[in-house]
């Protein structure tokens, strides 16, 4: 095979892919170690090139042959004695939507490769020992019908049993199986910087945000399949028409449905309670108001209590939170931050009222807060950290 017909991006890229071998490995090892790794700008260049403007994730290093290639790699970079550039980007790129999302995603590729060389640590809620303020992650606490609570991101398997009936809970999932024989309520709770999953009993699937809940029966016994939510819930509903599911948004509002997925956001800091519908029909029922609700449309309840309709709603958008994305849409900073607080378990303090900062674009829930706010502060955005609180500057 004729390696040096193939670029130190070909090889990059191939190695982010997962499909380069260990010839090719060495090809781009080599490749590097003649390029001046003093010449950062030239370094990020090329970062930026491979990523291409996408938010490619992390190599998997699946494999002794990756392992090695990596190794080579970080060995490459330490010899130079010199720090991988992480936020030196052109000025104008400010301006640009997309710019904008390839500082994140430089950011982000930078943040692997030197952590990488530490070794990630064990992290405790969301702070690194050395104080970084990582993402959230899967974290809730089940409450059980007699009271008793059950930390989940500590404890996994089969956490309840009673003869067949069985709840398990694994890898941030938590599912029930088998009928119970009596029928009790369960709260499952996730705190700021957590979110969960849950397969109810009916087989309903169910994805809450951070600072959510969703309270549920262990069996469905009546006419209708009833739960309760607060903050941001996301369901894809199993069919079953002789019981349709009913959701109590905040004792505002009820969602009832058949077999549809659909978001519920009824954070009490957001001006509207906001449900949008992906698949299938749901009717709103608000006070002496009702609405039946196509794919694309969502119920908004204002403050006023007032019911309104918005036709064409950006529903990728609206889930981006559940597959792992901010994303937004001429969103004024206050929108930005109060999303970013609940996953970063952080306070935002304004020293001067709410800079008048319009933002649109993609930032990866996995980025610690720094890196995260990286992609703020290219749009004008000034800050500083202290403690758990975003200080944000005039």
């Amino acid at each position: 095979m004729e390696l040096n017909k193939f670029s130190e991006t070909d090889l990059l890229q191939k190695y982010l892919d997962g499909t380069i071998t260990e010839a090719e490995g060495t090809a781009l090892f080599e490749l590097l170690k003649e390029k001046d790794i003093e010449d950062n700008a030239a370094l990020e260049a090329l970062l930026l090139q491979v990523y291409d403007q996408s938010f490619a994730e992390p190599p998997a290093l699946s494999g002794d042959a990756s392992q090695r290639i990596l190794h080579r790699l970080l060995a490459a970079v330490e010899d130079s004695n010199k720090e991988v550039p992480v936020r030196r980007i052109p000025s104008w790129w400010r301006y640009a939507a997309a710019a904008v999302l390839i500082a994140a995603v430089a950011t982000m590729a930078v943040w692997f490769i030197s952590n990488y060389k530490k070794g990630v640590p064990s992290l405790a809620g969301n702070v690194s020992p050395s104080g970084e303020i990582v993402s959230g992650s899967s974290r809730a606490v089940l409450k059980l019908g007699d009271g008793e609570e059950i930390l989940l991101d500590s404890t996994q398997g089969n956490i309840v049993r009673n003869g067949n009936f069985k709840v398990n809970n694994d890898s941030g999932k938590l599912d029930y199986e088998g009928k119970a024989g009596k029928m009790e309520y369960h709260t499952l709770t996730t705190p700021r910087g957590g979110q969960y999953r849950l397969l109810l009993p009916d087989g309903t699937a169910v994805w809450l945000n951070a600072e959510s809940s969703i309270t549920y029966p262990t069996v469905f016994t009546d006419n209708y399949r009833k739960v309760k939510v607060t903050g941001e819930v996301y369901f894809e509903v199993a069919k079953n028409k002789d019981q349709p599911f009913m959701v109590d948004v905040n004792s505002k509002a009820t969602v009832a449905v058949l077999g549809t997925s659909f978001n519920v956001n009824a954070y009490t800091d957001e001006q509207n309670i906001r449900t949008t519908l992906l698949e299938g029909s749901i009717m709103m029922i608000h006070d002496q108001q009702t609405a039946m609700l196509r794919p694309g449309q969502q119920a908004q309840i204002n403050n006023e209590l007032k019911m309104n309709i918005i036709n064409n709603a950006d529903v990728e958008m609206v889930v981006a939170w559940k597959n792992g994305l901010f994303r937004f849409d001429h969103a004024h900073l206050d929108e930005v931050l109060r999303q970013m607080s609940r996953w970063y378990d952080v306070g935002v303090v304004y020293e001067n009222g709410v800079p008048d900062i319009i933002f649109s674009g993609e930032i990866k829930r996995d980025l610690n807060l720094s890196q995260a706010l990286v992609v703020l502060e290219k749009m004008g955005v000034h800050y500083r950290i202290e403690g758990k609180k975003i200080i944000v500057m005039p």
